[in-house]
């Protein structure tokens, strides 16, 4: 029969030296419970397994804390992620904000820009295409028969030395509606005076295909960067 310190000195490659101890007194202590020698290697046997069991359960253990900090450490990275996205969110509305405001006062200022432009620009194409001779290029509130309109840009003067009125539209771009609303108020013009020659003209920076079309349907004229189109005179 092997002593307690024999077995306790077997136990403890496996188990803490308190718990080798303990399980040492209890093979002693069982002892009298057990029939042959071979009983007893058995019973060894069986605890050295139980060990093992318990050795592998303690690696499985300490991998699974494992997996538990590095899913804790991938959840505080997502964490801080959505935080930078959200930032990068506010920043990004903040930019298309701003960048509203300042296309609406780039509107604003081209707008007044762009007539004043067509003021120089306009008499001098008219001029040049059917000679006309220009006393006055300015913005105006014409009756339509219907009150007044503030039209953009009135040019006056004469061709052979009848008078001729060009009613100017002055857009950065122009669309087909635009162009529609415009030419009614010239039909009601023209109809308010028969007598007068009034022509339609629209200036800006683009007209969309629609829209160059209804200009040449309509019978008016039309300068943008892309060209310009002049009826006869």
């Amino acid at each position: 029969m092997a002593t307690i310190p024999q077995i306790r000195s077997r136990l403890a490659g496996h188990f803490s030296e308190e718990q080798a101890d303990v399980l040492a007194h209890v093979v002693i202590e069982a002892h009298d419970d057990l029939v042959t020698q071979a009983d007893l290697h058995k019973l060894t046997g069986v605890v050295a397994d139980l060990a093992a069991v318990v050795s592998d359960l303690a690696e499985s253990q300490k991998g699974l804390a494992e997996s538990q900090n590095e899913l804790a450490e991938s959840q505080k990275r997502t964490e801080l992620r959505v935080e930078e996205l959200a930032e990068a969110q506010k920043g990004t509305e903040f930019a298309v904000a701003n960048l509203a405001r300042q296309v609406g006062g780039l509107a604003n200022s081209l707008g007044g820009s762009l007539e004043d432009f067509a003021r120089d620009l306009v008499p001098e194409i008219l001029e040049k295409h059917w000679r006309l001779d220009v006393t006055s290029a300015e913005p105006e509130e014409i009756d339509a028969g219907r009150g007044d309109h503030e039209i953009d840009l009135v040019v006056r003067g004469t061709i052979d030395r009848l008078p001729v009125m060009v009613v100017c539209e002055v857009k950065a771009a122009v669309t087909a509606k635009e162009v529609s609303r415009f030419m009614k108020i010239i039909e009601r013009l023209r109809a308010a005076r028969p007598d007068d020659d009034i022509r339609g003209l629209f200036f800006g920076y683009r007209a969309d295909r629609k829209a160059r079309e209804a200009i040449v349907s309509a019978g008016a004229a039309m300068v943008f960067t892309r060209g310009v189109i002049i009826p006869a005179a």
